[in-house]
C-alpha cells in the first residue's frame, strides 16, 4: 500500500467518524489537551498560546 492509498483510506475514515470519536483520537495522539486546544508537550509556547486566545479549541461536539 502507497502512501496515496493510506491517505485515501484515512480520509474515508475520519469522514465517517462523529465529532466526538475525532475528539478522541486527537486526545488519545496528544495533539490537543482536554480542553481541545494544541497539547503543549508537542507544540510550541506560541502556537499554543495563539490557539488560547483565538480560542480555536477543537470542540467534542
Amino acid at each position: 500500500m502507497d502512501i496515496q492509498e493510506i491517505t485515501q483510506n484515512m480520509s474515508e475514515t475520519i469522514e465517517k467518524m462523529t465529532q466526538q470519536e475525532k475528539f478522541d483520537l486527537l486526545l488519545s495522539a496528544k495533539i490537543i489537551d482536554k480542553d481541545g486546544y494544541y497539547h503543549p508537550q508537542f507544540f510550541s509556547d506560541s502556537t499554543v498560546k495563539g490557539d488560547k486566545q483565538a480560542k480555536t479549541a477543537f470542540r467534542k461536539q
